[in-house]
């Protein structure tokens, strides 16, 4: 038990490598880090060198000299990096860091300076050994030899502000990386909870369907109607074999949203014969449009239980896609008794089942209407959702085979 807590310890202390922002992309911290840490002290050695040479005795001493500068600031700060690193693990207050920084960055001015002149001292002299560039670094030499080794009031300011506007930054960033991460894994989080309810309400699906399937067999096989069976059985394993491979998928396309249709009525054509007639029809702009899987099944379901069944003549029933400006209507039909003396509760889980898969995959950008037919008889649901074009599906028929076999 004790060992389990120890390693559970070092898991949570040990920092991330990577973050995950918003957008779903991962960056190595340390990438970024080494990116804006040679970026920014290049950017400032640039802004500096061509600041200081109207000081210096010429170009190329501005440009050395500054580089020096430059590169003892590059390792103080690495230096700083470690420090400040422990400060952000121990999650402490921007209030109690950025006093800790001003005062970081106060003291460690003099050595920058220190490091850098004491740098220019041993550098600058073997350079007028060479005899190209004695001539451009004589007066430099004479004026760094003769500056002070302590930090003068005068310049204190300006190293410090230095460290701590990096201090700054480097708080600053971190702080909107782990306001992306959070964001991340709110949008992930939110995602995976959508794909779970939407995996938990189309798991409602099957059983529903397969428990009348597999009634309507038992009924046939009790009749002794064998051959109808066997026919019904093979329709009912063409069904499941595709609908198996799509039920991970929270949408599919028209075209095979209306073939899972015509298989589902072929099932329901041998348990009720003429009794059902049936009219499925899609416009072809329509045919490529995105839907939520399985999204009309429930609704022919209960239009056939609904609609069809309590007649003894049996009845009709019209499934119809179409394009409607930048929206995409579904249409299912029957030409039953529609609402009359019949409660929503009758209907079961499957008219609530698409209103909340709906709702989850689209918001208030998708609706479901219900109502009577345009004649005023029967009943009919009408879905209306965002129009959204899926590219073509390029899988063979032999390859679909294969993957449900």
């Amino acid at each position: 038990m004790m060992l389990t807590r120890a390693v559970d310890a070092e898991l949570i202390a040990k920092p991330a490598l990577s973050v995950t922002l918003g957008s779903g992309r991962t960056i190595s911290k340390s990438s970024l880090f080494t990116v804006l840490q040679t970026g920014g002290w290049a950017a400032a050695y640039l802004v500096c060198a061509i600041a200081s040479q109207q000081q210096q005795q010429g170009l190329w001493p501005a440009l050395f000299d500054t580089l020096i500068w430059a590169l003892c600031g590059f390792l103080i700060s690495l230096a700083l990096h470690r420090v400040y690193r422990v400060l952000r693990r121990r999650k402490l207050s921007y209030a109690v860091i950025t006093p800790i920084a001003l005062v970081v960055s106060v003291l460690l001015a003099p050595l920058w300076y220190l490091l850098q002149h004491i740098t220019l001292r041993l550098v600058l002299p073997a350079i007028l050994h060479i005899e190209l560039l004695k001539p451009f670094f004589v007066a430099d030499v004479a004026t760094t030899v003769n500056q002070p080794l302590l930090l003068t009031a005068f310049l204190w300011p300006f190293y410090a502000i230095i460290l701590f506007t990096w201090a700054s930054l480097y708080f600053g960033i971190n702080a909107i990386l782990e306001l992306e991460s959070e964001r991340a894994n709110v949008v992930m989080a939110l995602k995976l909870a959508d794909r779970a309810r939407l995996s938990a309400l189309q798991s409602n699906l099957n059983p529903h369907f397969l428990f009348n399937a597999l009634n309507g067999i038992a009924t046939l096989v009790r009749e002794q109607d064998t051959a109808t069976a066997v026919v019904m059985i093979d329709a009912l394993s063409t069904y499941l074999r595709s609908t198996v491979r799509r039920l991970d998928t929270p949408e599919l396309r028209v075209e095979e949203e209306l073939e899972l249709i015509h298989q589902y009525l072929r099932i329901q054509q041998y348990r009720f014969g003429a009794r059902l007639h049936t009219t499925v029809e899609a416009e072809p702009a329509a045919l490529s449009a995105l839907v939520p899987t399985l999204i009309l099944q429930p609704l022919v379901e209960n239009a056939v239980r609904h609609g069809v069944l309590p007649r003894e003549t049996g009845g009709s029933l019209w499934v119809s896609v179409r394009k409607d400006d930048s929206d995409l209507l579904m249409t299912v039909e029957d030409d039953g008794p529609g609402l009359k003396g019949v409660t929503l509760s009758a209907f079961g889980v499957g008219l609530q089942n698409s209103c909340d898969r709906l709702n989850a995959l689209y918001g208030a950008a998708a609706s479901i209407k219900i109502g009577s037919r345009a004649d005023s008889t029967g009943f009919a649901v009408v879905i209306r959702l965002p129009f959204r074009s899926a590219p073509v599906l390029q899988t063979s028929d032999a390859e679909l085979e294969a993957l449900t076999a």
